[in-house]
C-alpha cells in the first residue's frame, strides 16, 4: 500500500482520519493524497462568463487552502509525501477518477460513527463511497477513535464463499506491518459448518498460514450485527475487517430497508475489502 487517498474537507472527521493514517503508517514511505471536493450550482440568472469566473475563483481558493496544508505537512519530513487535489465534481466520481489516475491502493474515510443506522450509518457520504467503490479497499475511521497500537485484527466471516489472496492482501500487509495477531471469527447462525464452508475455511487457513491466526466461533445472539458488535466491544481488537460480498451481513446493512431495522456501529476502525472473484 503505497498510495493512500483521504477525502478531506478540513472537518474534525477528516482531520482525525489524517492523524490516524499518519500513525498507522508510521515509518512507512507512502503517498497521501488529500482530496477536497466541492459542488457548485450554476446560476441561470447570471451570464455564462460570470459563472465561469465564479467557479474559477472558488477552485483557486479551495486549491490554495489545500496546498497550504500540504506544504506544512510535507515539512514534517516523516517519510510521507502529501499531494493536494481539489475537484468540482460529485464525491464518488472524484474518488473514482483519483483512484484510477493515482493508482490508489487504499481509501481512508473519517466518519462520525452514527448510533442509528436509520439516520447516518457510518456517515451518508461514506455509505455512498462504499456502494460506488467496490474494487478498492476502504478504511473507515470513527471521529471519536484515537489511534491505538494494533495487536489484534478481527476478520469476520461465515465461510459461505471461497477466498483469494488478492482480496486478502491489505489484511496480510497490515498484519505483517504491525506484527499482530489476526482473529478469524465465524459469524453464522448454524451450529456446524457445511462441507462447502469447511472447504472455504481450509482455503483461508492456507492463505493466512504465514500470519499469527486464531479461529473462533461466535455464540449467536439476536442478530448478526448485534453478535459482532458485542464481540468487537468485548475483545479489545483495534481493527475490524469485513469482505464486502453478497453472503456477508455487511452487504445487507447497505440496503436501506435493513438499515431501518438494524443497529450496528463499530467503535473501532473498519476495513472493508472488495470481493475479488
Amino acid at each position: 500500500m503505497k498510495n493512500i487517498l483521504i477525502p478531506y474537507d478540513f472537518s474534525e472527521t477528516a482531520i482525525n482520519a489524517l492523524n490516524y493514517t499518519k500513525k498507522l503508517f508510521a515509518e512507512q514511505n507512502i503517498n497521501i493524497f488529500l482530496l477536497d471536493v466541492y459542488i457548485g450550482e450554476r446560476s441561470y440568472l447570471l451570464s455564462e462568463e460570470y459563472n465561469e469566473k465564479w467557479f474559477s475563483q472558488m477552485d483557486d481558493e479551495i486549491e490554495d487552502e489545500l496546498k497550504y496544508l500540504v506544504d506544512i505537512l510535507n515539512r514534517e519530513n516523516k517519510g510521507f509525501s502529501y499531494h493536494a487535489i481539489a475537484d468540482s465534481n460529485s464525491l464518488t466520481n472524484a474518488i473514482k477518477e483519483t483512484i484510477k489516475e493515482e493508482k490508489i491502493d487504499l481509501v481512508i474515510c473519517g466518519t462520525k460513527g452514527a448510533k442509528s443506522l436509520a439516520q447516518t450509518f457510518i456517515g451518508t457520504n461514506t455509505v455512498k463511497i462504499i456502494r460506488a467503490i467496490d474494487y478498492t479497499p476502504i478504511l473507515v475511521v470513527p471521529t471519536e477513535y484515537k489511534y491505538k497500537n494494533i495487536d489484534r485484527i478481527i476478520l469476520s466471516t461465515n465461510y459461505k464463499r471461497p477466498f483469494n489472496k488478492t482480496e486478502l492482501h491489505p489484511l496480510i500487509r497490515l498484519s505483517n506491518m504491525k506484527r499482530c495477531n489476526v482473529e478469524i471469527v465465524n459469524l453464522s447462525i448454524e451450529e456446524a459448518l457445511t462441507n462447502k464452508q469447511r472447504t472455504h475455511k481450509v482455503n483461508l487457513r492456507e492463505l493466512l498460514q504465514d500470519l499469527q491466526t486464531h479461529y473462533k466461533k461466535l455464540s449467536w445472539e439476536e442478530s448478526e450485527s448485534y453478535t459482532l458488535q458485542k464481540y468487537v466491544e468485548e475483545s479489545n481488537g483495534q481493527l475490524l475487517v469485513l469482505i464486502n460480498h453478497h453472503y456477508n451481513f455487511f452487504n445487507k446493512l447497505l440496503n436501506e430497508d435493513v438499515i431501518k431495522k438494524v443497529t450496528f456501529s463499530s467503535k473501532i476502525p473498519l476495513l472493508i475489502l472488495p470481493e475479488m472473484s
